[in-house]
């Protein structure tokens, strides 16, 4: 038993190297070069081999593993299952993430497509934000267009420019569009920094808080009597636990307030409250400018809030978008302030308890990017953005783009697969770029699909040593026409 090759439908052929549970549980080394403990029902042939006796099949697994360790191994099976290098292994996870459609976050600017415009146009949104206070845009395209493509680009872009960069992805049932209080949950819990792999707000957090100078900013900043940010500051000072401290921290992220809170609030100050229902658009607003604030006086360039997924707005009930609106309204305000004309901020009703400005205003740097699919109910973009901050993403990608990629395709193949590039995978980038170029202009192709049909193109060459290049690109024409 231990030495048999054996099959498995998902992970494929394998070599038994141990055994577990009287032979009922199976450690396999895989082709991949990975190891995994799995029942022994879960491979192929082994469902028949289940009505005999569990006395049976333990004594006969243990006779044959007794005689397997004093049988010589066959080099031949072993060299067969060689576990990948680690660049191998990498190109492989590239492959994997191209095969559904998606670039890795760590190599989405070197398998960008096209965009040289649109990056042109957020770049200088980020630029405006460091250098005038805000800036906004909104990303619209249909279904399939590299919308959540452009959002990672721009979380690399702004990190890469040293801002803090928070992003989240809408969903009708977990995170709906007109609940502001789980989306700013939701962007501080996945809050990024330039120069650590740490998560969350808590490291700002803990850096601003030992820091008396930023202290006293964020207490001249606002013109509020209980500010969350800046009472959360003066707490954290003063607490020596880390269980405390961790506290405080959730509770700025979106957590709930517990009762030892109280006892480290700062004197005569009334503990504020992060509203979760009502008319909050105004104060979730404000606390992602003193985010933004913050982040500035710590030496960032800034904060970047993006958000994917808002075509979520289009499925909402028509009593709930007026309420998402107000959010996504209220961001764009705070982003712009009197940069832009179209918004008054007299349109954000305050909440019942208690009043909030729409920013930190002077000390602020906050970029926001959201992505729109287009419908026939989506957000009135019109009434809050200019024409150049609506960015519309159209299928205009040239074959010399398609090219580029296809070409970054076909390396990380032949690297992942352990193959040379030979003439027929040369002849197929060149083909395909024009085919996947027209059928995309045609509107019969999406970037995802291209995405994905590279590949695909790339394993029948691989898999079918004798499969034409010139039929191959015949079905293409033919698919994408």
């Amino acid at each position: 038993m231990i030495g048999q090759v054996v099959s498995h439908p998902q992970y494929g052929e394998g070599q038994i190297t141990a055994l577990y549970r009287n032979g009922s549980e199976w450690m396999v080394r895989f082709g991949s070069g990975l190891r995994f403990r799995r029942p022994r029902l879960e491979f192929e042939g082994e469902v028949e081999n289940s009505t005999h006796s569990s006395s049976m099949n333990q004594n006969r697994a243990m006779k044959h593993s007794m005689t397997m360790l004093n049988t010589p191994i066959n080099t031949d099976k072993l060299n067969k299952f060689n576990p990948m290098t680690e660049s191998q292994f990498a190109a492989r996870q590239v492959v994997e993430a191209l095969r559904v459609g998606v670039a890795p976050a760590q190599h989405v600017e070197e398998l960008t497509i096209g965009l040289a415009e649109e990056r042109t146009q957020l770049q200088q949104g980020l630029t405006d934000a460091h250098s005038q206070g805000g800036a906004a845009h909104v990303i619209v395209g249909d279904y399939g267009h590299g919308k959540s493509h452009i959002v990672e680009l721009t979380a690399q872009e702004a990190l890469n420019r040293n801002f803090l960069v928070a992003v989240t992805s809408l969903d009708l049932q977990e995170m709906p569009p007109h609940r502001c209080f789980d989306i700013y949950a939701g962007l501080m819990r996945n809050l990024r920094y330039p120069d650590t792999d740490e998560r969350g707000l808590a490291p700002l957090l803990s850096s601003a808080s030992a820091r008396e100078s930023i202290r006293e900013q964020m207490r001249e900043s606002t013109t509020v009597a209980s500010d969350p940010l800046a009472v959360g500051l003066e707490a954290l000072s003063t607490i020596s636990s880390v269980r405390q401290q961790k506290v405080w921290h959730e509770w700025l992220m979106g957590g709930r307030r517990v009762q030892s809170m109280y006892r480290s609030t700062p004197k005569g100050i009334k503990f504020p409250s992060i509203y979760k229902v009502g008319h909050n658009a105004r104060q979730i607003a404000y606390m992602l400018s003193g985010v933004s604030a913050l982040a500035k006086s710590m030496g960032y360039s800034g904060l970047a809030v993006l958000i994917d997924e808002a075509e979520s707005y289009s499925l909402l009930k028509a009593y709930q978008r007026p309420k998402a609106s107000l959010f996504f309204g209220a961001m764009v305000y705070a982003a712009l302030q009197d940069r832009q004309k179209k918004i008054s901020e007299a349109t954000f009703p305050q909440h019942r308890f208690r009043e909030y400005p729409m920013t930190y205003e002077a000390r602020q740097s906050l970029y926001f990017l959201f992505t729109v699919t287009r419908s026939d109910n989506q957000m009135p973009l019109d009434e809050w953005l200019m024409p150049e901050q609506i960015l519309e993403l159209e299928p205009h990608h040239s074959a010399q783009e398609m090219g580029r990629f296809l070409e970054q395709a076909m390396d990380y193949h032949a690297q992942a697969y352990g193959y040379e590039v030979g003439e027929r995978q040369r002849q197929i980038r060149r083909g395909a770029a024009e085919h996947m170029s027209l059928g995309m202009k045609n509107r019969t192709l999406s970037i995802r699909g291209a995405v994905r049909l590279s590949i695909e193109l790339f394993d029948l060459l691989y898999l079918y040593p004798e499969y034409e290049t010139a039929a191959l690109l015949d079905e293409l024409r033919a698919t994408v026409r």
